[in-house]
This record gives structure tokens, sequence and C-alpha cells, in this order.
């Protein structure tokens, strides 16, 4: 009865012993997690857009790796994506994709922290982003971003290319291209069962209007919504 109110009101009631029987974060509830594992199957499949290096403050790889599921993992910066290849290099049913995601440029140039800079803390290694601006949001000094030049191509090139039929799972990180990436999607074609992604509204990286057309996108897709501080988790209705 619980849950056909809540429904009905875009919301789920997800269980902490489900969370605990199957994967445990420093004691965090995670609903990443119990969708994931809501949701795990054989032939489960996950695209991810920004990984960075594979490990640093990803949501995803611990249940990935863990349970050896197969997917994609995109990072456009050569030198990160080393240590994305590093970071997997004992789990081959993940590729790697050394390239960006844009909705129409063949290259573009990312701004990005100086990496021979060494005072700056780690999370900043996560941070390079298509706004020259987005560093302002760190504090950090213009004189220490440099441009690189990425390779980049549409997500419908990426579904065509790989031959992607199915996302499980699709978690997204681009310091403010997230949205952008959802409008990209053909949920006709193709419909990712969750949908992971960086809102930033608290650090100013989109705006509560940005993020309300989003939302409005997903539940005209049939999505429901969790918003948490940072991020949010779209998932279909019938999980």
């Amino acid at each position: 009865m619980i849950n056909k109110v809540l429904n009905k009101l875009g919301l789920i009631l997800l269980r902490r012993s489900f969370y605990n029987s199957h994967f445990r974060l420093k004691n965090e509830f995670s609903p990443l997690s119990q969708l994931f594992y809501k949701t795990l199957h054989d032939d489960f499949f996950f695209v991810q857009i920004g990984a960075n290096d594979g490990i640093s403050f990803d949501p995803i790889y611990n249940l990935v790796t863990k349970e050896k599921v197969s997917g994609i993992a995109i990072e456009p910066i050569p030198d990160i994506f080393k240590q994305l290849e590093k970071n997997y290099k004992n789990h081959p049913n993940v590729k790697l994709l050394n390239f960006a995601i844009h909705k129409d440029q063949s290259e573009m140039k990312l701004y990005r922290v100086d990496p021979h800079k060494k005072d700056y803390p780690i999370w900043t290694k996560g941070t390079p982003s298509f706004n020259k601006d987005h560093h302002k949001l760190g504090n950090i000094p213009e004189c220490d971003i440099v441009e690189e030049i990425v390779k980049c191509i549409s997500f419908n090139k990426l579904i065509d290319k790989y031959s992607i039929k199915k996302i499980d799972l699709l978690q997204i990180d681009t310091e403010g291209y997230d949205f952008e990436i959802i409008k990209m999607i053909d949920f006709n074609q193709i419909a990712p069962r969750i949908i992971s992604f960086e809102h930033g509204m608290r650090q100013g990286i989109t705006n509560m209007a940005q993020f309300v057309e989003c939302q409005n996108l997903l539940f005209e897709n049939n999505y429901n919504l969790i918003i948490l501080d940072n991020d949010a988790i779209a998932f279909k209705k019938d999980i």
C-alpha cells in the first residue's frame, strides 16, 4: 500500500536490507547500488561516460568489477585514460574508449587543471570540462588551466559503431555536459534502465531551470527520479 502511494508521487521505497546483503560501501546507503543489484542479470551491460581513472570518486567501479559485468567506459584525456587502462587491466569484459561524447563535433577543447601542478587535491583530476569557465566553480585560477583537444563522437554514433543493443546502466559525469548527453538519447531506440548523472546544482554546474527541463524529459520517457546532493538517478518505472 505504501509503495502504491509512493509510486503515484514518482517515488520508490528502497530497503536497506537488500543493499546490506549484497554490497557495502563504508556503511553508507546507496540507491545506485540498490538499483544495480535489483536489475543485475547475466547479460547486464553498462556505459560510463566520463570514467576518469576508473577509481577516483567512481560510483560504479566496485559494482561492475565485483560482479564482472560487461560494459564500456569512456575517458577522453590520454594520460587519465592510461590510468583507466591500468585499473581495468584485469577486467577484459569492459571495453575502454579514449574519446568524448559531443552532440555534433568530432573534436573539442577540454579545459583541465594543469597536470604538472602538484599542489591541487585529487578531485581536480575529475573536473575537465567543455566549459572554459568551469574552473571558477572550484576557485582555481585561470593560469592553472590548460586546454586539451580531444576526439569526440555523438551518443548515437557510439550506439551504432559498437552495436549496443541495450543499456542497463548509463553512468554520466562530464562536468556540466550531462544533460546534453541525456538529450542525445533516442529513447525509442535505446532506453537505459538506469541513468545516473551529476546535476551539481549546489556547485552551480547546472541551474534549477536546466534540471527541471532534464527532469521533465525523463518523466516523459517513463522514468522515476532520485535526487541526491550532487547527483540524480533516473530509473525505468518497471524496475
